[in-house]
């Protein structure tokens, strides 16, 4: 039985990227993500075979539906979940409102439980499995008016150390990657026109001890890393891949 890996928020970004990384060495890939369009157009690129899981991850009733397809059709062995989908907000505490603090915990912390929560007794019969969060130096240190956002990610940061914990008798590995300023949709600066885009990353650069942002592939090798057999005996960590951001 072929190996798989379930990735959400595989329609660009970072989760693409980690999509495209796993194909490479060998893993058919499940892409999760809201757009079916951009979900088709990575499954192209992904050498080893796709299939597209479209569902929106706060529809709880569509994603139990999607989850058990996945788990019945005992096509591939799923041996890898990543928890990538996310959304960004920067508000302050007294700017965001009660929707804001439930949406960021319903997508960024929410989801993911229910989606490992269901995973957990199909690796436990399996004989094992891994668990990769994709949280955010945020999470590790907040900084300016971003506070729903990084502390549900230091939420997720405590989860992963949890799961570690309740996984490890049954073989089971959890760990987290945060991320610092990487080149995606979820931030403002990556659909600005290519002048004012760059201009704003000239100034982040100077943010970096490594002289540059990150692109999603430096995140996805890091989480192929975490999510692979190439970390059989890592469990518990969050690993920032951050150009050295949280060192300033």
């Amino acid at each position: 039985m072929k190996k798989a890996v379930l990735v959400t928020g595989a329609s660009s970004g970072i989760g693409a990227a980690t999509a495209i990384e796993f194909s490479k060495n060998g893993y058919f890939v499940y892409l999760m993500a809201r757009n079916k369009d951009r979900l088709e157009e990575v499954a192209l690129k992904c050498r080893s075979g796709a299939s597209l899981v479209a569902c929106d991850m706060t529809d709880m009733k569509a994603l139990d539906k999607r989850i058990n397809e996945m788990l019945t059709a005992k096509i591939h062995r799923i041996e890898t979940i990543v928890n990538n989908a996310g959304i960004f907000a920067r508000h302050s505490t007294e700017e965001g409102s009660d929707e804001l603090w439930q949406t960021q915990f319903n997508i960024n912390m929410l989801a993911p439980v229910h989606l490992t929560r269901a995973f957990f007794p199909y690796f436990k019969t399996q004989g094992g499995g891994q668990i990769v969060n994709v949280s955010s130096t945020l999470g590790l240190r907040p900084q300016g008016p971003t506070s729903a956002y990084s502390a549900v990610k230091a939420a997720m940061v405590n989860w992963t150390a949890s799961l570690a914990i309740e996984g490890g008798p049954f073989k089971i590995r959890a760990n987290c990657v945060c991320p610092g300023i990487v080149d995606t949709p979820i931030h403002h600066f990556h659909s600005l026109e290519a002048e004012q885009k760059n201009a704003v990353i000239d100034k982040m650069k100077s943010l970096q001890p490594l002289g540059r942002i990150g692109q999603p592939e430096d995140i996805a090798k890091a989480i192929y890393f975490l999510g692979s057999e190439q970390s059989s005996w890592v469990t518990g960590v969050s690993l920032p891949v951050d150009g050295g951001i949280n060192l300033l």
